[in-house]
């Protein structure tokens, strides 16, 4: 079993260069969509997102991006992440990004297809509640 994607901590992984000195939050923003586009092959339709930033990042490197799904509604998707350096040692933002399916012709919220959904499905936390 890998330690780092276990039934109950499932991500998707994606490692995304950074080619300039410094990393904002909307650059970061940026590397979390590439690894929702890598995920589900288009790129986010609407949404927020909201990091919290834990350390700069400096100079050129290679991010790594843990991707899993928090909440998955008809038409709308939470995806929790982190940004981590890559070999995952140095933690630089987590946070949530929210995007809904918006149909291209009424530019209206439109249900997820079948694909999405099961794709997504294995991706869900299952965490049990303690008290």
């Amino acid at each position: 079993m890998d330690p780092l994607n276990d039934a109950l901590n499932p991500k998707f992984i994606f490692f995304s260069p950074v080619g300039t000195d410094t990393l904002d939050s909307r650059g970061l923003a940026e590397h979390i969509d590439r690894a929702i586009i890598a995920l589900d092959g288009q790129a986010p339709l609407a949404g927020d997102c909201i990091a919290e930033l834990l350390n700069p990042v400096l100079g050129p490197t290679t991010l790594r991006v843990d991707l899993w799904v928090e909440t998955l509604d008809r038409w709308s998707c939470t995806y929790g992440f982190t940004v981590s350096s890559e070999d995952g040692t140095v933690a630089y933002a987590r946070g949530e990004r929210n995007v809904v399916n918006i149909d291209p012709r009424s530019h209206q919220p439109a249900p997820w297809s079948a694909s999405f959904v099961a794709s997504h499905a294995g991706l869900q936390k299952d965490l049990p509640a303690y008290a």
